[in-house]
């Protein structure tokens, strides 16, 4: 089956993962609740909905005399041939309230330096398909790791290939398995799943015709307008890091072939490698975020609206350029979005559909004007009007040029580093909702990213 054009595009992505971390239960009947060998029969049959998820990646043909492009990704499944799910059950020695705070101690402090939590140290290292771009067989594409603790105590971490799932595909599995797993704790019917994997939805989507040599000009014309960074892999090799130069060579495949006119040189001297890099959580009340609101509605025109989301990263927005020195810079700030397609495309899609369906846009102002801004209305009102612009018609666009392109996987559509900010949300997906039958929310829910400089990650 082969994916669909917005999949294609985050190939190289990180692996799109959470760890949901849960104190043992307080009552008696609640202990087998993180019974391993129970969250692994739930697990088995949460997987039977989610068959594609057990099959193997691997990229599609290569013949562009029948419209095969290059560096396309398809998923075959439902063979005793599939890779499966991988399943890691672990042990740990020490306790999760050694590691973390409780909720309500991080809460009331309102920030907290996540340093005590070796996520790297608690997760056994995986090798998902095509996470190098060049292995894949054999490999399964998801992992899940079950992870006792001395208190009782268990995580379960997944972690799963980006062309299959963002972050919304992923907390839809969970709130499955977390149904399965309390009807079977339970001895309640199981739920009836109903996820739904069909990439040719979001190819549908696409405007003109998607098998022509060339795209269209007139929506070549309105994809390009969209407020999207075009940086150019294959035109960026100087000044690249090496861990990333070969990501900046074309395939040998595409020797002789027009690769197009190049795009934007990729701004490596603007992200330093070698610095260190934090990760901390900072918490806002909702008074705190209802006055940022109110700050950033102040000064909109008539009939233009901001979200709380907005106004939250327009007050995030400010502290960082401030942060980095960049209050009277006369050169442009990149608040880096990343836009969801699902509710965007008509008719829309739901929350159930399985794959990975975003894209990066950015909203631009100099650095004087993102600090010296008296209120948050302007900042705000430049991330409003990136998020406007994906309308049904600019969508179909993107796509039939994303469907154009000689290799997907060539533009990066975000950067980071002291002049972007890449933001991602997590709003409305209710990671704290799941308990797996303990009665009580986790006591984190930890987004696994990569900690690189300038990545914002915001949940409720």
């Amino acid at each position: 089956v082969p994916l669909s054009i917005l999949d294609n595009t985050v190939v190289r992505y990180a692996l799109t993962g959470a760890v949901w971390y849960l104190d043992k239960p307080a009552v008696e009947d609640g202990a087998e609740a993180l019974s391993p060998a129970i969250l692994t029969r739930s697990l088995r049959a949460t997987a039977n909905s989610y068959a594609a998820w057990a099959g193997q990646l691997h990229w599609m043909p290569y013949d562009p005399s029948v419209t095969l492009r290059h560096g396309r990704v398809g998923i075959t499944y439902g063979s005793t041939a599939d890779p499966g799910i991988e399943l890691i059950v672990a042990a740990s020695s020490q306790t999760i309230s050694s590691l973390l705070p409780s909720r309500e101690q991080r809460l009331s402090d309102g920030f907290w330096d996540t340093a005590s939590l070796p996520s790297e140290k608690l997760l056994c290292p995986v090798r998902l398909a095509l996470h190098n771009t060049n292995e894949w067989a054999g490999r399964p594409s998801v992992s899940v790791q079950l992870t006792t603790f001395a208190c009782g105590g268990l995580s379960i971490a997944v972690r799963i290939t980006h062309v299959l799932a963002d972050a919304t595909a992923l907390l839809w599995f969970i709130r499955d398995w977390n149904a399965v797993h309390r009807a079977l704790l339970f001895n309640q019917p199981l739920p009836h799943l109903s996820p739904i994997f069909d990439p040719r939805l979001i190819d549908k989507a696409a405007a003109g015709n998607l098998d022509t040599s060339a795209p269209d000009p007139g929506l070549l014309k309105i994809s390009r307008s969209l407020p999207q960074h075009r940086y150019d892999w294959w035109a960026s090799a100087d000044g690249c890091p090496p861990p990333m130069l070969p990501q900046t060579r074309p395939p040998p495949e595409l020797e002789g072939a027009d690769l197009g006119p190049p795009g934007e040189l990729l701004p490596w001297h603007e992200w330093d490698l070698s610095l260190p890099v934090g990760h901390c959580l900072i918490y806002f009340t909702p008074k705190e975020i209802e006055n940022m609101w109110q700050d950033a509605s102040s000064q909109q025109p008539p009939g233009v609206r901001v979200s709380r989301l907005d106004a939250l990263l327009a007050f995030v927005w400010k502290l960082v350029v401030r942060a980095r020195g960049l209050e009277h810079d006369k050169e442009l700030v990149n608040m880096v979005l990343t836009i969801g397609f699902r509710p965007r495309l008509s008719p829309p899609l739901p929350n159930s559909f399985l794959g990975s369906c975003i894209t990066n846009a950015s909203a631009a102002l100099t650095g004087e004007e993102v600090a010296s801004s008296t209120t948050l209305s302007p900042l705000a009102s430049a991330i409003r009007a990136v998020n406007a612009s994906f309308t049904p018609t600019a969508i179909g666009a993107l796509l039939h040029d994303l469907a154009h392109e000689v290799n997907p996987q060539r533009t990066w559509r975000a950067f980071v580093g002291r002049r972007h900010t890449l933001v991602t949300s997590w709003l409305t997906n209710d990671p704290y909702g799941i308990d797996f039958g303990t009665g009580t929310a986790p006591r984190l829910v930890e987004a696994l990213m990569p900690n690189i400089d300038g990545c914002v990650h915001v949940m409720e």
